[in-house]
């Protein structure tokens, strides 16, 4: 198990390359990736973004990257030979029909406009780059698993004990179950032949027992206990799995806060009344914890 919160960093260089990578992440739903790093090596985000999915599952990440070069390189600079030309052609047109005693010179272009003038970063090569960036990644995936890990590590401790104390609430529950359905039972009986009596009619007996049967069953709450019993299992059994279990989780402790509201509205006894107040509060702390998981 893993949490979405950690830090990792991680350094790497060559006698004309330095690269750092630090990555930080939060909660999130789904994983949000973002990159920032000079322009000029752009060209590698869709790597380190690929590189990073295989490891990171949820969270939003922050990524960025520090690129000091030991040996700068030289800008590459050129003539575009087309616009020069269009420049000296605007310029001559106008010289021959406003000021035909003119020539136009290099200067006045320049003063014109330098846009044929072209300046662009040195040419980045990946065979030699891209290694660099890789291993600093590694190196800053490695230390963010591992927080993430450690962090992951006590969450679980902490899941598996609130799923113990919750399997204790619910095996009480199931135990005063049939005692509080008996109860039920000849609470009714009594107030229908209270109504019988006042009415000074004889019930018949197999209706009378069908009558009670029917209303016993809307509040047995046998199903729902089973359930929840169930879901305790389940739960046991996912949080000491690892991988994206984060949303399993979630989804489950929704179907269990479902099953325990049905027990406290169907069962209408003060002592399953405080451990469901238990099992909710137990119930809500697994949703904050869970949020945090991968």
């Amino acid at each position: 198990m893993r949490s979405m919160t950690g830090f990792g960093a991680g350094t790497s260089g060559s006698d004309r390359l330095s690269v750092t990578i630090e990555m930080r992440a939060v909660n999130q739903r789904f994983l949000e990736l973002n990159i920032r790093m000079p322009h000029a090596y752009l060209i590698l985000e869709e790597k380190l973004r690929s590189k990073i999915k295989q490891t990171l599952c949820r969270g939003k990440v922050d990524v960025f990257v520090t690129v000091h070069e030991l040996v700068p390189q030289a800008p590459q600079i050129y003539v575009d030979y087309a616009a020069l030309a269009a420049c000296k052609k605007a310029l001559d047109a106008i010289n021959e029909k406003m000021f035909s005693q003119d020539r136009t010179t290099l200067p006045m272009i320049m003063e014109l406009t330098k846009d044929w003038f072209v300046q662009e970063s040195p040419a980045i090569n990946l065979d030699t780059s891209w290694p660099i960036f890789s291993e600093a990644l590694d190196d800053a995936l490695r230390g963010i698993t591992a927080m993430r890990e450690a962090e992951g590590a006590n969450i679980q401790h902490d899941l598996l004990l609130r799923t113990g104390n919750m399997e204790t609430a619910i095996d009480a529950i199931a135990a005063r179950k049939q005692e509080i359905l008996i109860r039920y039972e000849a609470k009714l009986e009594k107030k229908i032949l209270a109504l019988c009596a006042k009415a000074q009619k004889i019930p018949d007996e197999d209706r009378f027992l069908q009558e009670v049967s029917m209303y016993a069953d809307k509040v047995d709450f046998t199903e729902e206990v089973v359930r929840f019993q169930s879901h305790v299992l389940q739960l046991k059994e996912i949080v000491s799995k690892d991988g994206d279990i984060g949303r399993k989780l979630d989804f489950l402790i929704q179907e269990m806060n479902r099953e325990i509201n049905t027990i406290g509205s169907k069962a209408n006894d003060l002592d399953i009344t405080e451990y469901v107040l238990q099992l909710k509060n137990e119930l809500e702390k697994l949703r904050e914890q869970v949020q945090n998981i991968e």
